[in-house]
């Protein structure tokens, strides 16, 4: 029996769900880390009684008959732990403590690209007022935001870009980070760029002019390259270049990390995101095999259904809406307005992300809902509420994901 082991003070954490097949059940955190263990239904059931109960673990190991069966029922307690599926008695939940702010200082954009999840480049044109900027920045100062994430649209479409990225430098002593097409950067202003931005983000979404051209414009591939080169000229290093993953390039990896390399950037691939453009485009971006796993979630097998949006991050739209994510700006989930600011904790207390997946039918009774579940809130919505799509992703994963969880 191990004397540091108390379960007077323990109980089952909020963010534990349970799935139950044939005797047996599986066990684990969506929220926190998505680790799971499988065990009988029967042993659950008979250790449950003791877990907050004074001497509880006392209890339990005199109710035993066997050192094994003591050592057995101590192992899985640990490991219970281990998942932070036992938590402490009286554990607040996960308090929102946001450090990166994400800024859309503009819907405007030059391009129109196929896969675009915000349909920037067709929709009306808002743009941030300074006003309304200069409070956000303000509010970060204060607050002590980590980092800022301008984006857009394209926030070089912005007119006094420029003058915008100087007074955030001069007002705010966190990270600035920008994201970016890179096909509107001025020679002549690429020293402001380095004064005033930590890491610069440019969505590329292909590996030569091909693949680039396809999906983003012509030319585009080349004015991107000329960008990059003009950036490291002026000896900005903090480059990363993102490729979103779609039947036209996700054979291609390799060349796009080669491309990277050579250019001596940061290769990032993405998942699509299948809203906006994309949504619209969706068969000609899909290969029919692959539509469902946009995510590949068989990757890394694990129960995390929420993210960390509206806990470290938050979003603040163009129109100075504030949302959990820049991904979920659509879903109808608006926190408040920039006005509303100095109240945002107060509005996040009483905001929490549901688990999607608890609420569509007939997601809810399947067996492997948190598996199938992605731990992005965006993807969720998007996906769980399009039939389609649903359809699409159960034909793909359940049977493997039953077999790997259940087999």
């Amino acid at each position: 029996m191990n004397n540091k082991i108390r379960l007077d003070d323990i109980q089952i954490s909020e963010s534990t769900r349970i799935l139950q097949n044939d005797g047996f059940i599986v066990i684990g955190n969506i929220a926190r880390c998505g680790l799971w263990i499988k065990i009988p239904f029967n042993v659950y059931n008979f250790i449950i009684p003791y877990i907050g109960m004074q001497d509880g673990y006392k209890k339990l190991m005199d109710s035993l008959g066997s050192e094994s069966e003591q050592d057995y029922y101590t192992t899985l307690l640990e490991k219970l732990a281990k998942i932070q599926v036992l938590e402490k008695k009286g554990k607040l939940p996960q308090k929102s403590l946001i450090n990166n702010l994400c800024i859309e200082l503009t819907t405007a954009c030059n391009l129109k690209c196929k896969h675009c999840s915000g349909m920037y480049g067709s929709r009306t044109v808002v743009s941030l007022p300074n006003y309304q900027l200069e409070k956000i920045i303000k509010w970060a100062s204060m607050q002590r935001i980590n980092s800022i994430t301008l984006t857009g649209g394209e926030i070089f479409c912005v007119p006094d870009i420029y003058e915008k990225l100087r007074y955030i430098r001069t007002n705010f002593h966190g990270k600035v980070g920008i994201i970016t097409n890179a096909t509107l950067l001025e020679a002549e202003k690429i020293h402001i760029i380095k004064e005033c931005v930590n890491d610069i983000s440019i969505s590329l979404d292909g590996y030569d002019e091909r693949s680039v051209d396809y999906i983003r414009g012509k030319n585009v591939f080349k004015k991107v390259i000329q960008s990059i080169n003009l950036l490291k000229m002026e000896g900005i290093s903090n480059i990363s270049v993102s490729m979103v993953l779609t039947s036209d390039n996700n054979k291609h990896v390799t060349d796009f990390k080669n491309l990277c390399e050579s250019l001596n950037v940061t290769p990032i691939t993405r998942v699509l995101a299948v809203k906006g453009r994309a949504k619209e485009n969706y068969d000609s971006l899909i290969f029919d095999q692959d539509k469902g796993m946009e995510d590949n979630i068989l990757k890394h097998v694990n129960m995390l259904s929420l993210c960390l949006a509206g806990i470290s991050t938050l979003s603040i739209s163009a129109n100075g809406s504030i949302t959990l994510c820049p991904a979920i700006e659509d879903s109808n989930i608006v926190l408040g307005t920039v006005d509303e600011l100095d109240n945002i904790e107060q509005i996040l207390m009483k905001m929490q992300q549901t688990c999607i997946v608890e609420e569509v039918s007939p997601c809810n009774s399947c067996n492997v809902r948190y598996f199938c579940s992605s731990k992005c809130y965006a993807t969720n919505i998007n996906i769980f509420n399009n039939f389609s799509l649903r359809e699409q992703r159960c034909k793909q994963y359940k049977k493997k994901l039953q077999k790997y969880v259940w087999e």
